[in-house]
């Protein structure tokens, strides 16, 4: 019988996918799981210090094998690429030790491996975001980098997805969820200059100069702050803006990039300076990473118990929870900065009450269900005594509950595309004490700013928007018409030439 975990990498040699059920429960025999990526160096790289960190978290209990490298498998449907092996210091893998521990529930260890996939987002990397087909005023352009992901996720073949939690749509397909977010990164952009040129800030770059980056909120913001600079679209992944930018005859002075991607792939010695508010307020979910799952797979949930952040888990529930109010169903320049401090729960806080709103103290909360989203039990599991391949998650009952109490704060702004409108939001912290309560403040704060008058800029957003997809629409018929009308001229006059 064939296994059902691997397929061809060849297009021309491609099994058939296996049937779902028949996969799924071969691998609730095993404790092997397939992290699913796209080919980008960036999200290769990501997805294997996540894969790090679960071998981390679950090898305590076993012994490992020093030379225990990762193998990044394709499913590419144009390349036939062969298996990539990276070497264990490349990636940062510490060497393996064995531990006396006490013997886990599983007596089988854990295997993670990782296997890339281009995407649409991918394989067109020259055209702008909202030109790219499937994207419409009610698919985000983010899905261009996760729709082909998921469908292996919901399949089966695919047991976990790694994203960068700002290119995840706030809303995911049915059937799918986030497992957990881990522990996030320096969340800001950064000016990079080019090679050879001594600007360090934007302020020092000559009228004129032309900066570039493929983000609307980026733009919005900066043509805000710097209108004598020009700001043109630069697409691609990290290495081939780079080498655009540093060419000798490139007419860019300078791009503004994350600084987590640039740090994640060792370059971020091209940071010339960090960018943040009042310049630029960072996007919703950058910096951190998030691992998406199957809903309601028990197997996988227990995996990630323990690899995930709360305190960033939070934050981001706050920024995602805004970003869906505002957006509703659209990508739109949304900037925002949060901060999360955990407090002690049984402390007294009373000297904070001038400073720190407590909405939520007397608000009752549904309670939490065998089948409830897991981030809704986003750090109040009680893992004490208990190891990682300890089954926390069960069919019939819930796992062990703790109280958590946190200061967040959350900071959003709207801008107009062409940097003329501007709405910030700054109200004061308040006291969350769960994952929902974090995210019901990213609501509130959402509903407040579009009274601000945010909801202005969104709607005038969304009617250039539509506007733009009619004339695409009325270019891509004219184009198809035309190109029927030559093929049956074609057509024609080749008839002619044999009569």
């Amino acid at each position: 019988m064939t296994s059902p975990f691997h397929t061809n990498s060849t297009a021309r040699n491609r099994r058939a996918l296996p049937d779902r059920e028949l996969l799924l429960a071969m691998k609730a025999q095993t404790n092997a799981f397939v992290l699913g990526t796209r080919k980008s160096q960036l999200a290769l790289v990501q997805t294997g210090h996540v894969a790090d960190a679960l071998r981390e978290l679950h090898t305590s209990a076993y012994s490992r094998d020093d030379d225990d490298d990762l193998k990044i498998s394709s499913h590419d449907d144009c390349a036939s690429t062969p298996d990539i092996e990276l070497p264990a210091a490349e990636r940062g893998v510490q060497d393996g030790t064995s531990m006396e521990m006490e013997k886990p529930y599983f007596p089988q260890p854990y295997s993670f491996s990782v296997e890339w996939m281009t995407t649409v987002g991918d394989r067109n990397q020259t055209t702008p975001l909202h030109l790219l087909s499937p994207y419409s005023s009610t698919q985000p352009a983010k899905s261009l980098w996760t729709d082909e992901l998921e469908a292996r996720l919901i399949h089966g073949h695919f047991d976990m997805l790694v994203h960068s939690f700002k290119d995840v749509p706030t809303v995911l397909k049915d059937g799918c969820e986030i497992g957990c977010v881990v522990q996030r990164e320096d969340p800001r952009d950064a000016l990079v200059v080019k090679k050879g040129l001594s600007y360090k800030r934007l302020e020092d770059l000559p009228d004129g100069s032309i900066v570039g980056t493929g983000s609307v909120r980026r733009v919005a913001q900066l043509k805000r702050a710097f209108p004598n600079l020009v700001f043109e679209d630069m697409r691609g992944n990290l290495n081939t803006r780079l080498a655009k930018l540093d060419k000798e005859d490139s007419p860019f002075a300078a791009l503004i990039l994350a600084i987590s991607g640039l740090s994640r792939i060792g370059l971020g010695y091209r940071v010339t300076t960090p960018l943040s508010s009042p310049t630029l307020m960072h996007a919703v979910g950058q910096g951190a990473l998030a691992v998406e799952i199957r809903s309601n797979d028990l197997r996988t949930r227990n995996c990630l118990r323990g690899l995930g952040h709360w305190q960033t888990e939070w934050a981001t529930a706050a920024e995602r929870g805004c970003l869906r109010v505002l957006e509703g169903g659209c990508s739109v320049p949304v900037g925002v900065e949060s901060d999360l401090l955990e407090l002690d729960v049984h402390g007294d806080h009373s000297d904070l009450s001038d400073q720190v709103e407590d909405r939520y103290l007397n608000e009752v909360e549904s309670p939490l269900l065998e089948d409830s989203p897991m981030l809704w039990f986003s750090g109040v599991i009680d893992t004490a005594g208990t190891l990682p391949s300890t089954p926390t998650f069960l069919p019939s009952s819930l796992p062990r509950l703790r109280s958590r109490l946190a200061r967040l704060s959350l900071h959003v702004c709207v801008t107009s595309t062409d940097g003329s409108k501007h709405v910030l939001h700054t109200p004061r912290p308040v006291f969350v004490r769960s994952y929902r309560q974090a995210e019901k403040f990213g609501e509130e704060c959402a509903r407040e700013i579009r009274r601000m008058g945010g909801g202005e800029i969104l709607d005038e957003i969304n009617r250039l928007r539509k506007e733009r997809e009619m004339r695409d629409l009325e270019k891509a018929i004219e184009k198809s018409r035309t190109a029927a009308e030559e093929a049956g001229m074609t057509h024609d006059g080749a008839a002619e030439i044999v009569a």
